[in-house]
């Protein structure tokens, strides 16, 4: 349990799946060299409408191995995209650009969300791993989803600003992650001077970092994380999952 007063950093791995599993056992190696011996695992289902993971027997033991070593699965959407186009300029740009159309459950009908969040936990539940948590990709969702989680037996989800723990009952904790873009130069660029101004203004007792698989692969990236981990680590922040956090 976190003791009263005590630095939690969080580290979570988004977007999981067999596809992404060399890059991702990689990362978990090299962030457990640093220190991290706990962290949380958001694994997609059906990623972009392919197998589901449960059909990769190599990915579902790598994640075993890491359960085993203390970090906790997360249902991180269902496909982790979405085909239809959202209406306006401004939901286009969240779904089209800073997304590239894998904002999920940004407009996703109750009923259909619904469907997906049940067709996921029984994934999980025939591999026994623990649905406590889920996230949705780029942190985008309808505001309705909230409840719905809560009433679906979630503990808690989370948005780009913070933590939303959802029972016994709604407790917002707000903490900024650091995450990066590597699909372009210029979103590299932006990523690293953007973090860099974020670790100037950092406060609270909460520091989290949202990795994604081919971030490692971008030295200035990997260095600059590998910094923010450390002297959190060097602070003493102590390295939780989501679910040990809220469970705190």
């Amino acid at each position: 349990m976190k003791e009263r007063g005590e630095q939690a950093l969080i580290v979570s791995l988004h977007d999981l799946h067999p596809g992404s599993l060399s890059l991702a056992a990689r990362q978990r190696e090299q962030l457990r060299r640093w220190g991290v011996k706990e962290a949380s695992l958001l694994v997609i289902p059906a990623y972009h409408h392919g197998p589901s993971f449960c059909e990769d027997s190599e990915f579902c033991r790598w994640i075993d191995l890491q359960r085993k070593e203390g970090d906790e699965t997360v249902i991180h959407g269902y496909f982790h995209s979405r085909e239809e186009r959202a209406k306006g300029l401004r939901n286009r740009f969240w779904t089209e650009i800073y997304t590239r159309r894998e904002a999920e459950f940004f407009d996703l009908p109750q009923d259909v969300a619904e469907g997906r969040l049940r067709l996921a936990r029984e994934l999980f539940a025939g591999q026994g791993w623990a649905t406590e948590g889920f996230v949705a990709p780029g942190w985008l969702m309808d505001p309705c989803l909230p409840q719905l989680l809560a009433r679906e037996g979630f503990r808690y989800t989370t948005r780009i600003d913070g933590i939303l723990s959802l029972r016994p009952e709604q407790r917002w904790t707000g903490a900024r992650t650091y995450c990066w873009s590597t699909r372009a130069g210029w979103r590299r660029a932006t990523s690293l001077a953007w973090n860099h101004l974020l670790s100037l203004r950092a406060s609270g007792r909460v520091i989290r970092v949202s990795l994604h698989p081919s971030d490692f692969s971008y030295r200035p990236i990997r260095t600059q994380i590998e910094r923010i981990v450390k002297q959190a680590l060097d602070r003493q922040s102590r390295p939780l999952s989501y679910l040990r956090y809220v469970s705190s």
